[in-house]
């Protein structure tokens, strides 16, 4: 049984979607429970609201000296913003972190949500392969004739032909929808940079962690996350101790939602002696008692009967 602090943190889990709303459930179970200056959240969601994981992650830098973030799942997006305003990360053996990547509304379809990077990556592929089809064609029109056709006319022609090959995707794509996306993306940054208060980002981690990985649900595992942030280490035997009292479906994937909540948030409390070392504990001190008592007793009776003992001769001898 690992041994419990004195100044045992606070612990406090969420597991499930962040939204606007359960951020103030969560603000209010902190404020009502707060007992330490230092703090420890278990956060299992797949992400949600970035306005909302920052409201909740600055109201922990406001009200304690520090806050960690324990990994024990799932750990996504706008989770791992309001990772990143932590103090350290601490990763259990399944813990896993992801891109700084905001999920958006698709259009005309209200159920479906897609990547906050699709748009910058459409525009990287489409820049990719009309460079790439241009530099061909001017290449082989100049080969093909042997240097006849000067590299202006080549250029001119494969202008055209990009041109009409391209053209009608880029005519597609909404300038308006485009400039909403790409601020909708900064939000992370933006938030991530002001969250970066203990600076445990590494230089250049948060370019990595809005731009560099290709999907959603890429796996940042506590190896991977060792080279974005200063302070990374794996979960200690009480802290492991902490998620095994929940449920694998808590305490490694987001709790689904119900009739009652969106997302489960409550005190943890530290986990309790089992009732084996209770019991020796009782014991061995009831036994240790007995024994000095028994000792002292017998001192006692041993003292008292000799001394009984050595008056009744002094009384023989006419001693008083």
């Amino acid at each position: 049984m690992p041994d419990i602090p004195q100044d045992m943190p606070d612990v406090f889990l969420y597991s499930g979607s962040i939204e606007r709303g359960d951020d103030w459930k969560f603000i209010d179970l902190v404020s009502k429970s707060q007992s330490s200056s230092k703090c420890i959240v278990i956060m299992v969601s797949g992400g949600g609201n970035p306005d909302a994981a920052y409201k909740m992650s600055r109201y922990l830098l406001h009200k304690y000296d520090s806050y960690s973030v324990l990994v024990s799942g799932i750990c996504k997006s706008a989770a791992t913003l309001f990772a990143i305003g932590a103090n350290e990360l601490v990763f259990c053996p399944f813990g896993e972190l992801g891109p700084l990547d905001i999920q958006l509304e698709k259009q005309d379809q209200v159920t479906r949500q897609e990547s906050g990077l699709n748009i910058s990556e459409a525009f990287l592929a489409l820049e990719q392969r009309a460079e790439a089809t241009f530099n061909k064609l001017v290449r082989d029109q100049i080969d093909r004739t042997r240097g006849v056709v000067s590299f202006q006319t080549a250029s001119d022609i494969a202008t055209a032909m990009v041109s009409a090959l391209y053209g009608p995707i880029f005519a597609q794509i909404d300038p308006e929808e485009v400039g909403s996306r790409t601020r909708a993306m900064r939000i992370g940054e933006e938030y991530a940079a002001r969250l970066n208060l203990s600076a445990n980002l590494k230089p250049k981690a948060l370019e990595y962690l809005t731009t560099f990985y290709s999907s959603h649900s890429f796996v940042i595992d506590y190896a991977e996350a060792q080279t974005l942030f200063h302070r990374v280490r794996l979960a200690t035997e009480l802290e492991l101790a902490l998620v095994d009292k929940y449920d694998y479906w808590i305490s490694r994937f987001p709790a689904e939602p119900n009739e009652k909540r969106n997302a489960l948030i409550e005190l943890v409390d530290a986990p309790a002696l089992p009732k084996s070392e209770k019991t020796n504990a009782r014991v061995g001190k009831t036994g240790t008692a007995k024994s000095k008592t028994g000792s002292s007793n017998k001192n006692s009776t041993g003292t008292s009967k000799k001394g009984s003992r050595t008056k009744t001769r002094q009384a023989r001898r006419g001693i008083t």
